[in-house]
Order: C-alpha cells, then structure tokens, then sequence
C-alpha cells in the first residue's frame, strides 16, 4: 500500500513538474535593474539640473568679484588668500577655523566672532564636506575663499536656519596657526579679526 502511494505521488509531482516546463510565457519580462535604471533616470537628470544650476550661479558670482578660483573635481572652488606655512592637514589633525559665511547675494549670515570657532578633526568630525576637503589644502595660518555646492555644504535640507536647501554659498577662512592656543569650547569667541585685509 505505502509503495501504491509513494508511487502515485511521484507521477503526479514529475507530470506537474513537465507541466510547467512546457508553458510558454505570455508577456516580456522585464529585468528588475532595468526597471530601476527608468525609476532612477528622472532623478538623476533632475540632479545633473541643479548641479548644472548651482555651478552657473556659483561662476557668475566668482566673475561679479573678478576672483581666481580653481575648482576642485568634487565641484568645490577655491582661492588660496594666503599659504599659511608647515605641512598640509591630514586626516585626523585638528583643525581650529575663523570663518565667515555669505549667500551668494552677499549678504552675510555667519561669523565666528559671533557664533565661534569652527574646531574639527579632518575627516572625522560632523562638519561640512567642503570644510574637510579645503582644510586637506591648507597649512596652519593659511587664508581663502570658498564657494560651496549646496551637496558640499548643507544639501537638501539646508543648516536648519539662514542656509536654505539646494542653497550655495561662500566662506572666508583662516586657518589658526599652531603657536596659537586652539580653544577646547568650539563656542569660543575671538577678538574681531578682518579675514579680507
């Protein structure tokens, strides 16, 4: 009886199995990678825009001042005001920063004699990419301009108060040399000090 039984559950399984086999499929089949490929494609051709935007806008505010910047391949402009000396920052050197923010209007929005220094590690703290990238450039006491990508800066969420999203701006900054005495509050205030002399 067991056998009767193992048998019949055999032929059926196996003449299911051939059943299948033997179907022809009624449509196309579309890769999933495919599909995503077209769901991905608006978006990234609406990106390639706005980058395509903010660079305009971002080379149209360096030609208003007559400015020499070179830009980065990361998208990032640069001018060096002023070397600095000793060696170029690393990956986890410390790095304590005056800074200046401006829109790309001209209109001022932050300054560390008001909201501090910037202090971070290169690469390792929570800290704008371009800040990262352009301390990478510089020597302690070094000087420059820069203007930012809204992907290098604060995205497209914008810093939550006077940077909106898919904003660019520019800083000016001065790298503190080391014989000066790096605070340990990030909230420290220095003296005035006129970063575009």
């Amino acid at each position: 009886m067991r056998k009767i039984l193992l048998f019949l559950i055999i032929t059926v399984s196996v003449s299911g199995f051939s059943a299948c086999r033997d179907q022809k499929a009624t449509g196309s089949v579309v890769s999933t990678s495919e599909t995503q490929e077209e769901k991905d494609s608006p978006y990234m051709e609406g990106n390639k825009n706005i980058m395509r935007r903010e660079n305009e806008e971002m080379q149209m505010f360096i030609k208003r001042y007559g400015w020499e910047m070179q830009r980065t391949p990361t998208g990032l402009y640069i001018q060096i005001l002023d070397p600095g000396k000793g060696d170029l920052f690393r990956e986890n050197d410390r790095v304590a920063m005056e800074y200046r923010t401006f829109l790309l209007s001209g209109e001022q929005v932050y300054c560390s004699d008001s909201t501090g220094l910037k202090v971070f590690l290169v690469n390792r703290s929570e800290e704008i990419d371009a800040l990262h990238e352009a301390a990478q450039m510089l020597r302690p006491g070094a000087r420059a301009r820069l203007v930012i990508p809204s992907y290098l800066g604060y995205g497209v969420a914008g810093d939550g108060d006077r940077i909106q999203g898919l904003q660019p701006f520019m800083m000016e900054v001065r790298i503190l040399d080391k014989d000066e005495k790096i605070p340990e509050n990030e909230n420290h205030i220095l003296n005035p000090y006129n970063i575009t002399k």
